[in-house]
């Protein structure tokens, strides 16, 4: 049985560092370093995905990084949506429930969610806790707690996720 305190055993996950990404992009060759940063937020910095995109930029724009940006899409690669989709079919059906109740709306609080789905409590909760530590949603502090989900994975779940 897992319990940890988290301010008795702070574990951190150890995340790709902008420096990281940035490293990834020069690697690749790719151009127009002032729009990287853009880049990076517009992927969370997920290694996989800026590798998959970079190779895309590289072939397709000639690695001009800005002419990517000008198209104004998030773009999902083939080997992004067979990465995403693996990893949606793993979550469990109330995380899947989560994602899919998520991908709908820019942000929604816990009550929200639990309206909206039939989850108990237990698996609202430890549901949302999951797709935290999976980076797949985000929490964001306003009046009230509110819940997102990554952009890449909400454009994957409303384009190949929909019936």
């Amino acid at each position: 049985m897992e319990c940890l305190d988290e301010e008795l055993y702070p574990i951190k996950c150890l995340e790709l560092s902008r420096l990281d990404g940035v490293e990834i992009l020069n690697h690749t060759g790719l151009q127009d370093e002032d729009s990287w940063t853009s880049l990076l937020n517009l992927y969370q910095g997920n290694p996989a995905d800026l590798k998959s995109i970079a190779i895309l930029i590289k072939n397709i724009f000639a690695g001009h990084v800005a002419e990517f940006l000008d198209e104004n899409t998030l773009v999902i690669t083939k080997e992004m949506q067979v990465a995403l989709q693996q990893l949606f079919n793993r979550l469990s059906p109330s995380e899947q429930q989560l994602i899919l109740a998520l991908s709908q709306d820019q942000a929604l609080s816990r009550e929200e969610l639990r309206q909206r789905l039939d989850l108990s409590s237990m698996d609202l909760m430890n549901g949302l806790q999951s797709l935290q530590q999976r980076y797949l949603v985000r929490k964001i502090n306003r009046e009230r707690l509110l819940f997102q989900l990554s952009p890449v994975m909400q454009e994957y779940v409303r384009n190949f996720c929909q019936n």
